[in-house]
């Protein structure tokens, strides 16, 4: 689920919640603020008016009027405090002037309410103006009438702008999901170029054409390295069948015993040699296809077998080579390929030892060759010595394994691949 939230595909559907949720409180926001200035803005002009209403108050008392007058349909006048009603005087009482709307829970109506003063006959008289504000003001349903009107013309302008923003962000990471799309479907396919709309973005259109130059720079690098490995191990064939033609002859004639080890020697390495190039042809064959290979069961004559191809060495340092088998591994390398990977390793512990014991461990999940040499650290090259180590590592990461060489606790070093 969180993944989903975080991929460019959901990008689009989670940049219109936002902006719908932005709406929403935009709108909400809106209508607050519009009730709250209407309400100001009534306030203002009710206290406009009472002001106005107020001179002419005075004037007419001065005139002669005394006690309450109706100044309009609206405002009443006084010249006397007392004279107001009792919910009233006893807000102005302690006042010498007033001037703001009077509102009470068990009255109807709220009233705009002035309190001032004239000078008659050189006598100062009060006056206060009651005006039913409430008459004039927006009753509480024009104020929800009118808020949702301004709340429905704003929601329809962020309507159309998230419109806008949405097609803009389909339009700005589409090509960025055709690009992975194409990326997953075109696994393993080094040839097929990537492909992108002349509308999407420039920097889109770089990065599609910096991956078509990676792709076909990686495709000749592929190219030269099967074709490398497929004429090379060709040309070696030749050689190698001279070799071993030859050296069956020689076994055949009668040799000194000098003569027979080296006969023997020669008939070790071209077998090496002949197996190395059968798991170069195999890795050309199937480097493109690994997962296709079938599995199989490494067996214990192809084990023995392996380790009696690779000992010559071991008898001529007087090294014992003890094969244990706990279980028998699931691989999908070939014969050849096996035989190249387990041999280096074996012929790398018995070059890095001088005496001792070459210890094989093989369960279903792993290999380990533990020798008694001096170890890594005292090695030059703390990831050991020679080219075999180097394949070794490569066929690994080709079969998705791993391969570690580290110290042993009590002995040389050990290496061990994990199936």
């Amino acid at each position: 689920m969180i993944r989903r939230l975080s991929s460019t595909r959901s990008l689009t559907s989670r940049l219109a919640y936002f902006f719908v949720g932005i709406s929403v409180a935009m709108g909400f926001v809106t209508f607050i603020v519009f009730s709250v200035a209407l309400h100001w803005s009534e306030d203002r002009v009710g206290e406009r008016r009472i002001l106005l209403d107020k001179d002419i108050a005075i004037d007419r008392f001065i005139a002669g009027e005394e006690g309450k007058i109706k100044i309009d349909v609206l405002t009443t006048a006084y010249n006397d405090v007392l004279l107001l009603p009792e919910s009233y005087r006893r807000y102005l009482e302690n006042e010498d002037r007033f001037l703001g709307e009077i509102e009470f829970d068990h009255y109807p109506d709220s009233r705009m309410v002035y309190k001032g003063y004239y000078t008659l006959n050189g006598q100062v008289k009060d006056v206060v103006l009651l005006s039913t504000i409430d008459n004039v003001e927006f009753s509480l349903e024009e104020v929800v009438y009118s808020g949702i009107i301004v709340v429905f013309i704003v929601s329809l302008l962020m309507f159309l702008f998230g419109t806008l923003l949405y097609r803009l962000s389909i339009r700005l990471i589409e090509p960025l999901n055709g690009i992975a799309d194409q990326l997953a479907h075109q696994t393993g396919n080094s040839e097929s170029a990537f492909t992108i709309s002349n509308e999407a973005a420039e920097e889109f259109q770089v990065l599609t054409q910096r991956l078509n130059q990676y792709r076909t720079d990686l495709n000749l690098a592929l190219k030269r390295e099967q074709a490398f490995a497929r004429y090379a191990s060709h040309e070696l064939r030749t050689p190698l069948t001279v070799l071993k033609g030859a050296g069956t002859l020689l076994a055949r004639t009668e040799q000194p015993e000098f003569n027979q080890r080296q006969i023997t020697r020669i008939k070790n390495a071209t077998n090496q040699m002949s197996t190395m190039v059968d798991a170069l042809l195999g890795l050309v064959r199937y480097e493109r296809n690994t997962e296709d290979t079938p599995l199989r069961i490494i067996t214990e004559n192809e084990l023995q077998s392996i380790v009696i191809d690779n000992s010559s060495q071991a008898m001529e340092k007087d090294l014992n080579i003890h094969l244990v088998i706990d279980a028998l591994p699931h691989v999908q390398a070939t014969q050849p390929v096996m035989n190249m990977i387990i041999g280096n390793l074996i012929r790398n512990a018995i070059a890095a030892s001088a005496e001792g014991e070459i210890s094989i461990h093989v369960t279903d999940k792993m290999i380990e060759i533990t020798d008694d040499g001096p170890g890594l650290n005292n090695q030059p090259n703390q990831d050991g010595h020679g080219l075999g180590l180097l394949i070794v590592d490569d066929l690994s990461r080709r079969y998705q394994w791993r391969f570690r060489l580290y110290n042993h606790a009590t002995r040389g070093c050990v290496a061990s691949i994990t199936f």
